[in-house]
C-alpha cells in the first residue's frame, strides 16, 4: 500500500489556506491576518485616523438622532395598556383642536360602544405643602377610568376611580423619593393642595407619570364639572376593546358629532372628535422636525462613509504595487479581500466604539438643547436597539472600505507593477469611481445645506414678528397662591397681590408693575366662546355667540407694564373695584371681529362661562393684539377681565415689573423684596425676553442640529474635493511638466485643473438642488415665511457651496503650477 505524502508546511502557511474565504480559514490564519491589518493601519496613520475620525462623527450623529426617534416615535408606552389608549379631542369648524366639554364628553362615552373606558382630566402646577414647606409641582386631577385604563399596578397603597369621592390623593414615585425622602409611612399622610388637605392612598411608579411630569393626581369632584358645551376645559383618554377597534370608534364618534352639531349648532364649534392613539399624540408635536432630522442623519452617515471610501480608493491605488507583488507570489483574490476586509472591520469597529462614546454625550447635549419641547426626554439613551444599529454600521461600513481597497488596488500584477514604477497610483476607473462618490457627497451636502438656510430664514422671519409686548427692560414674576375658590379666600389672595406689586413699584428704577394669570406665548389660560351680554343663564337655550377668544385675568397696570399699546378707551385702574360693575379690556381683532364699524366701548358681553362668574362685563378699551399661544399663529383677539373683579383663574399670577435700570442691576433687589414679602409662596422669576426664547426652542433646536450637520457635511464634501483633485494632481504630474514644457502657462494650467473640481462640484450641487426641490414637501411643515422652494436659499446654497470647494480645490491646483518642466524627461 503506498503511502500518501505528509505535507510539512507549517500549518500556518500552507497555500491552500491562501485559497480559502476567511470565513473557513482556521484561528491560526485570521490571527495573522489582524497582525497584518494592524501592520497595515499603522503604516498609513494619517489616513486611517482621518477615515476613523470621519465615521466616528457619522455614526455619533445617527445613534444620537436614531436613540431619540426610537424612544419618542419608536418604543411602545410603558403601560400594560399602550397599544389600545387613545387620546380624544374635539375638531372645531376651522379644523384646529380643541379639549373636551364635559357634556360633548359625557355623550362620546355613551356612544361608543368600541370604547368602553374613558377617562377626562385637567393637568396644572399647583402649590403642594408637605410638612409646612411649600413646592410648586405639576398636578392632575382626574375622573372617569383614569389609572384603569393604563393598566399599571401602583408600587405602594392603591388609586382611586370614577366613584371615588373621599379627598384622597396618589402621588408619583419621583415626588416620593424626591420630596419625601421615599417615607415608608406615606400612605396615609396628609399633603395640602391649593390649601385643601388630601390624604395619600398611593404611590405609582416613576414610569407612569402622565400627563408627562405630574407629581400628584387628584380625583374628580362634582364642582369641577360644569355644563357648558363651549367650555373646552377637559383632555380625554380612551380604552379601546381590542386594537383593533380604532377605526369603528372613530366612526361612532364622528357619527355622534354630526348629530351634536345638528342639535346645537349655534352653541358649540364642534364638527368632528379626534381620537389618536396616545403614543402618536404625545409624538406628534415633534414628529416631522425628528423625522427631518433622522434623513439629515442618514444624509451626513452616507457623507461619512463616501469619505471614508474615497480615501480608501486612493489608499488602495498607493498600495496597487504591494497588493501586485503578493499575487504575483500566488495569493487570491479571497485572500486578499479577506485581509482588506478585516482592516475595514478594525477602521469600522473602532469607529462605531467612538461613535456610542460620542453619541452618549451627544444625547445629553440633544435633551438639554431641546429642553421641554421633547416628550418622553427620561427613556432617551443607549438601548439595545441603538447597539445592534452600531453593528450593522460596522458590518455595512467594513464592506464598504473592503470593496474600496479591493477596487483600488484591483489590477493585473504586471500591469500595476509596470505602472508603479513609472510612479502612476492608479487608472481611469479609479478615478471615475472616486469622482461619482464625490458628486454623490456634494449632492447631499447641498440637500442638508439647503434644509438649514429654509430653517434659517424660517427662524429669522419668527424673529422679526412682533409678538405684540415688549419684553426688553421687563422681568415676570410668577406667584402661586395656594387658595380654594371660596370669596373670602380669593379676596384675600387678590390683596396679596396687590401688596406686592406696590411694594416692587416703590423699588428705586421700577416704572410700572402690572400682572396677569398666564403670560404671552406660553400657551397658558382659558379660550373660548363669548355672548352679548344680555345672556346670563346657560341652562336654557342658548344664542349665538358673539366671538371666540382668549380669557384672561389683569391687573392695574398690566398692559403699561409688559408694553401692549392701549388703542381706545382706557384699561383698569383703582376704580374698578371688586363690588362695582364688572369690566374688560379686549384686542383689537376682537374689536373688529365683534363690532365692525362701532364702537367697542361701553358694549356688555358674558364670559362667564370661562370663570364660573356670570355677571357681564362693560368694555371699557381696546388694547393691541398679543400672541398668547404662537409666534407662528395669529393673535386670536383676547377679552380681559379685572383680576380684583374676577380672581377665580388667578391662583397662578405674573407680575410684569418694567424697569429703567439693566435687568442685570435690578434682579437680585426684586429677588430679595419677593423673598421677603412671600416667604410662603412658591415664586420664580425671569426675564420677559426668555418668553421668545422658550417659545422659539423647537425651531432653534431644529435649526442647530441641522445646521451642524451641514457644516460638517460641508467640510467633509471640502476635504474630499481636495483629495479628489490631489490625487489628480499626482496622476498627471508628468503631463503637467509636459504642457510646461511645450510652453503652457501656470496660470493656464491652474484655469485646466479649476475647470475639473468645478465640473465635479457643479454637477453635485445641481443634482443636490434638484433634489432638495423634489423634497421640499418634507421641510414644509418645519418652516414659517419662506417657501419650500425658495430660490434665494437655493441660490446662496449652490453658490455658495461652490465657492467653498472651489476653494478646497486651489491647493492641489497651485501645486499643479510649480510642476517643473524637467519632471516630464524622467
Amino acid at each position: 500500500m503506498r503511502r500518501r505524502p505528509v505535507d510539512t508546511t507549517p500549518r500556518r502557511f500552507r497555500a491552500s489556506d491562501a485559497r480559502r474565504p476567511f470565513f473557513r480559514r482556521p484561528a491560526v490564519t485570521l490571527i495573522d491576518d489582524f497582525r497584518h491589518a494592524l501592520r497595515s493601519l499603522r503604516a498609513h496613520p494619517g489616513t486611517m485616523t482621518f477615515a476613523t475620525v470621519t465615521l466616528a462623527c457619522g455614526l455619533a450623529a445617527a445613534l444620537a438622532i436614531l436613540a431619540v426617534v426610537d424612544a419618542v416615535l419608536l418604543r411602545a408606552l410603558p403601560y400594560p395598556n399602550a397599544d389600545r389608549i387613545v387620546q380624544i379631542n374635539e375638531l372645531a369648524d376651522d379644523g384646529h383642536t380643541m379639549n373636551l366639554a364635559k357634556p360633548n364628553y359625557d355623550d362620546l362615552v355613551a356612544s361608543v360602544p368600541a370604547m368602553p373606558q374613558a377617562s377626562f382630566y385637567q393637568a396644572f402646577p399647583a402649590t403642594i405643602g408637605v410638612d409646612r414647606e411649600a413646592v410648586r409641582a405639576p398636578v392632575a386631577i382626574a375622573g372617569g377610568d383614569f389609572f384603569s385604563i393604563f393598566g399599571t399596578a401602583p408600587l405602594a397603597g392603591r388609586t382611586f376611580g370614577a366613584d371615588e369621592r373621599a379627598p384622597v390623593a396618589v402621588i408619583g414615585e419621583a415626588f416620593w423619593r424626591g420630596r419625601l425622602d421615599a417615607r415608608a409611612d406615606v400612605l396615609g399622610s396628609v399633603v395640602e393642595v391649593n390649601g385643601s388637605r388630601y390624604t395619600v392612598v398611593g404611590v405609582m411608579p416613576e414610569a407612569f407619570a402622565f400627563p408627562a411630569g405630574t407629581s400628584l393626581w387628584l380625583p374628580m369632584t362634582e364642582s369641577d364639572f360644569g355644563t357648558s358645551r363651549t367650555a373646552h376645559n377637559w383632555r380625554g383618554i380612551g380604552l379601546l376593546s381590542g386594537p383593533d377597534a380604532l377605526a369603528q370608534a372613530q366612526l361612532s364618534a364622528n357619527a355622534l358629532a354630526t348629530r351634536l352639531y345638528d342639535q346645537y349648532r349655534d352653541e358649540v364649534n364642534l364638527r368632528a372628535f379626534a381620537l389618536v392613539p396616545l403614543g402618536e399624540a404625545i409624538a406628534a408635536p415633534v414628529r416631522s422636525a425628528l423625522l427631518v432630522l433622522a434623513g439629515g442623519t442618514a444624509f451626513l452617515l452616507l457623507i461619512a462613509v463616501s469619505n471614508a471610501v474615497n480615501l480608501l480608493l486612493a489608499l488602495g491605488a498607493a498600495r496597487a504595487r504591494e497588493f501586485a507583488v503578493r499575487r504575483a507570489l500566488g495569493a487570491s483574490r479571497w485572500r486578499l479581500a479577506s485581509q482588506h476586509f478585516i482592516e475595514a472591520l478594525l477602521i469600522a469597529a473602532v469607529a462605531a466604539v467612538a461613535g456610542l462614546l460620542l453619541a452618549a454625550v451627544a444625547i445629553d447635549v440633544l435633551v438639554h438643547l431641546a429642553g421641554r419641547t421633547l416628550p418622553r426626554a427620561a427613556e432617551i439613551g443607549i438601548a439595545p436597539s441603538t447597539i445592534g444599529f452600531a453593528a450593522l454600521g460596522v458590518l455595512g461600513i467594513a464592506l464598504a472600505l473592503t470593496a474600496a481597497q479591493s477596487i483600488g488596488g484591483e489590477r493585473a500584477p504586471l500591469t500595476a507593477l509596470r505602472e508603479a514604477g513609472r510612479g502612476t497610483t492608479g487608472g481611469r476607473g479609479h478615478l471615475r469611481a472616486r469622482t461619482s462618490l464625490l458628486v454623490a457627497q456634494t449632492a447631499l451636502t447641498t440637500v442638508l445645506l439647503v434644509g438649514a438656510g429654509l430653517l434659517g430664514r424660517s427662524f429669522l422671519a419668527l424673529l422679526a414678528i412682533d409678538p405684540g409686548f415688549a419684553a426688553e427692560g421687563a422681568v415676570s414674576v410668577r406667584l402661586s397662591y395656594p387658595t380654594s375658590r371660596d370669596a373670602d379666600a380669593l379676596r384675600t389672595m387678590t390683596q396679596r397681590y396687590t401688596e406686592i406689586a406696590d411694594a416692587l413699584a416703590a423699588l428705586p428704577g421700577v416704572a410700572r408693575v402690572g400682572g396677569v394669570n398666564a403670560l404671552p406665548l406660553t400657551g397658558g389660560g382659558a379660550n373660548g366662546a363669548f355672548w352679548d351680554g344680555t345672556m346670563t343663564d346657560f341652562s336654557g337655550p342658548i344664542p349665538p355667540q358673539l366671538g371666540y377668544a382668549e380669557f384672561r385675568a389683569a391687573s392695574t397696570g398690566y398692559f403699561e407694564a409688559a408694553g401692549i399699546p392701549i388703542l381706545a378707551g382706557r384699561t383698569f385702574d383703582a376704580n374698578d373695584r371688586a363690588d362695582g360693575a364688572h369690566v374688560a379690556v379686549v384686542s383689537a381683532t376682537v374689536a373688529k371681529e365683534t363690532w365692525p364699524g362701532r364702537d367697542p366701548i361701553g358694549q356688555r358681553i358674558q364670559v362667564g362661562n370661562m370663570d364660573g362668574d356670570m355677571t357681564p362685563v362693560t368694555v371699557i378699551g381696546v388694547v393691541g393684539d398679543v400672541h398668547e399661544q404662537r409666534l407662528e399663529r395669529a393673535p386670536m383677539g383676547a377679552v380681559y377681565v379685572d383680576v380684583a373683579q374676577r380672581p377665580t383663574v388667578a391662583t397662578e399670577f405674573n407680575l410684569i415689573v418694567r424697569t429703567s435700570l439693566p435687568l442685570a442691576a435690578v434682579l437680585p433687589t426684586l429677588r430679595e423684596t419677593v423673598d421677603r414679602l412671600a416667604p410662603d409662596l412658591p415664586h420664580n422669576l425671569q426675564p420677559l425676553a426668555e418668553l421668545r426664547v422658550q417659545a422659539m426652542a423647537q425651531r432653534r433646536f431644529n435649526l442647530v442640529l441641522l445646521g451642524s450637520f451641514g457644516v460638517v457635511a460641508l467640510l467633509l464634501a471640502g476635504s474630499g474635493l481636495y483629495g479628489l483633485m490631489a490625487f489628480a494632481v499626482a496622476q498627471r504630474r508628468g503631463e503637467f511638466a509636459l504642457r510646461q514644457a511645450l510652453g503652457a502657462s501656470s496660470g493656464g494650467i491652474l484655469r485646466l485643473v479649476l475647470r475639473s473640481g468645478f465640473l465635479v462640484a457643479a454637477l453635485g450641487i445641481a443634482i443636490g438642488i434638484a433634489a432638495a426641490v423634489a423634497g421640499s414637501r418634507v421641510v414644509a411643515s418645519l418652516i414659517y415665511g419662506v417657501p419650500a422652494t425658495d430660490p434665494v436659499t437655493l441660490a446662496a446654497v449652490g453658490v455658495g457651496l461652490l465657492a467653498v470647494l472651489l476653494l478646497a480645490g486651489l491647493i492641489p491646483a497651485r501645486r499643479a503650477c510649480r510642476v517643473l518642466p524637467r519632471e516630464a524627461l524622467a
